[in-house]
């Protein structure tokens, strides 16, 4: 089923190659387990990574995802640095897909500490945490796996639920 072309890095999107591909399915658990406006940065950042003539690869986008996010333990320090970057980056007229984190790494250089601050009542949560969030399926992951299911089913597959 295709779901029709991503608003941000143009990439063709379809239900069933979302489900089938592991990096697929992987980037939309870390996503959805993220705070919206830093899903929402980090989905605009992965675009600029787009080459000009063909979609970013699953795997590639959830590398440069967890690349992204190891930069700062600050969710909201971290969302307004990638929104910065993305912004920037598209006002220069960037055609070319970037080849590194490096811009990313000098605006969060710049970036203030008291990004954070409204997060201050909600202490961050240990690695240990943060990986035990991303490994439960959200409500959109937990639907796609259900539809998957449900496709399985009526082609006779079984096992594999």
């Amino acid at each position: 089923m295709m779901l029709g072309r991503c608003p941000v890095c143009h990439s063709h999107l379809s239900l069933e190659a979302i489900v089938q591909d592991d990096a697929a399915r992987e980037l939309l658990g870390v996503l959805s387990a993220l705070d919206a406006t830093l899903s929402r940065a980090l989905v605009g950042y992965l675009g600029l990574w787009r080459p000009a003539k063909q979609d970013l690869r699953w795997d590639r986008a959830l590398r440069l995802a967890r690349e992204a996010l190891a930069l700062s333990d600050d969710a909201a320090r971290l969302a307004l640095a990638l929104s910065e970057t993305t912004e920037a980056i598209r006002a220069k007229g960037g055609a070319t897909p970037i080849k590194s984190h490096g811009y990313l790494k000098r605006v969060l250089e710049g970036a203030p500490q008291a990004a954070g601050a409204v997060m201050v009542a909600q202490p961050a949560p240990h690695a240990s945490q943060r990986v035990d969030r991303i490994k439960a399926p959200s409500a959109t992951v937990d639907g796609v796996m259900r539809l998957e299911a449900l496709k399985r089913r009526a082609r006779g597959e079984v096992g594999h639920e």
